[in-house]
């Protein structure tokens, strides 16, 4: 515990904002966190203000919070069993502690818990790294600075046809103070991209995308949207998908070669009835998607899109509308007036 870097009342108001620590991107230490842990930590940092002003400060001037796992999940936005993966994941990175408060005699149940979360750890390479981030940021805006973009001297352009590639040069400004370094001077084109911006929201979709797939059974499990596709299978998908995108699309191929086969067949079924006809669904579900997931590994598949319709499809026709289709023969045959004659005379 000696090691442990606890967050201190006035280190935490010196702190008061809300941002994603840029020693995840760089450093080693970190690397193979799991994204949605790290955006747990930005969040749970964010909100030592709130466990200050509540006074859940220790002997020691640590603060803490008093979180039960159902409020955890409240605070993260997810569904128990990700809080406590998180929760394990932040204890192995040595950035969460928890306290046992032992039993309290007066309400006749344990107190709860006192989680800490620790500073996160900075080595001297992190922090060399993290410089050199820094300053290559600001080389790339250098570059950019000090130079005005003219039209070259082209009799067939004009103002509207200039384009960002084409019918441009790039030339240094004059007389420029050497110690301001050089200018820019839009001219005919004030689409200047700002390499440094792209580079940080490009970064922070690829974050918010990824935690988003991280939670990919989480959200569809969810009671406001109606998927039928077991939650195993969704992790199938899950593991398959480049992005939540890609993810969300093979749910609803899925739902579209189901509505297919009932078309095509004439019958609809019900996804969570299907065992009442003999038919493992969730398991043949997914060892159907596992195919197609194989095929796409070993051969040339175009559009793995198609080649999972085409999959589930043809399974939903030779399997469950094939069991219901039996049944009901069957449930017909025994309630007919001669099966019932035979059954009296027997």
């Amino acid at each position: 515990m000696t090691d442990f870097k606890f967050f201190k009342a006035d280190r935490v108001y010196n702190e008061l904002f809300y941002q994603f620590p840029k020693v995840f991107i760089v450093s080693d230490e970190y690397k193979k966190m799991k994204d949605s842990t790290k955006i747990a930590y930005m969040l749970l940092k964010a909100r030592l203000e709130i466990a200050i002003s509540k006074r859940q400060i220790d002997e020691e001037g640590n603060v803490y919070f008093t979180y039960t796992t159902n409020e955890l999940c409240r605070v993260l936005n997810c569904q128990k069993q990700k809080a406590i993966a998180i929760k394990k994941e932040l204890e192995s990175f040595g950035l969460l502690l928890q306290k046992q408060m032992g039993f309290n005699k007066q309400l006749g149940k344990n107190n709860p818990n006192r989680l800490y979360l620790a500073e996160l750890k900075v080595s001297e390479n992190d922090i060399y790294l993290l410089e050199k981030f820094d300053r290559e940021n600001r080389e790339n805006v250098d570059k950019s600075e000090g130079m005005k973009i003219i039209p070259t001297l082209d009799e067939k352009s004009d103002a509207e046809s200039l384009g960002a590639q084409e019918g441009m040069k790039i030339i240094p400004c004059q007389n420029v103070d050497k110690s301001e370094g050089m200018k820019i001077i839009p001219e005919l084109n004030n689409n200047i991209l700002d390499t440094n911006r792209h580079n940080i929201d490009t970064e922070k979709d690829r974050l918010q995308d990824q935690l988003l797939l991280d939670n990919f059974e989480t959200i569809m499990t969810n009671d406001s949207i109606a998927t039928f596709v077991p939650e195993r299978v969704l992790n199938l998908i899950k593991t398959f998908s480049s992005s939540y995108s890609e993810a969300q699309k093979t749910v609803q191929t899925i739902h579209n070669a189901k509505k297919k086969a009932e078309i095509e067949s004439g019958i609809s079924i019900v996804f969570e009835e299907l065992d009442s006809y003999y038919v493992n669904a969730e398991q043949e579900l997914y060892t159907t998607l596992l195919k197609a997931y194989q095929k796409l590994k070993t051969e040339k598949v175009e559009n793995i899109q198609n080649l999972i319709f085409v999959y589930v499809k043809n399974w939903f026709i030779e399997k469950p509308i094939a069991a219901k289709v039996s049944s009901e023969k069957r449930l017909n045959y025994e309630s007919s007036p001669s099966t019932i004659t035979k059954d009296w005379l027997e």
